[in-house]
């Protein structure tokens, strides 16, 4: 990752091969990987919990830090800051 930028309502990331993402605040918070919003796998590949997040154009990230050298994670306005979005993860989002 070269950069990441924070606008009103996406944030922008640009990549050390020049490509760039850019996701609505309100995707990224729908996407989170935590436990939580998306559920956990047992060993059998059987999936419990998760809960669908409802699309908000009012929430936004107020801040993220990076995590070693392989994800962000993002604290939101909702107080949601639980899941660890790999970089991998974040550079398949496609751009809107």
């Amino acid at each position: 990752m070269k950069s990441i930028n924070l606008f009103k309502k996406e944030l922008a990331i640009l990549w050390e091969d020049n490509q760039e993402t850019i996701i609505s605040y309100s995707l990224l918070r729908q996407l989170c990987p935590c436990a939580f919003c998306s559920g956990e796998t047992d060993a059998l590949g059987k999936k419990y919990g998760g809960q669908t997040i409802p699309e908000s154009e009012d929430v936004f990230v107020v801040r993220f830090k990076q995590i070693g050298y392989y994800g962000l994670q993002f604290f939101f306005s909702d107080g949601h800051k639980d899941g660890i979005y790999t970089f991998d993860f974040l550079k398949k989002q496609k751009t809107q």
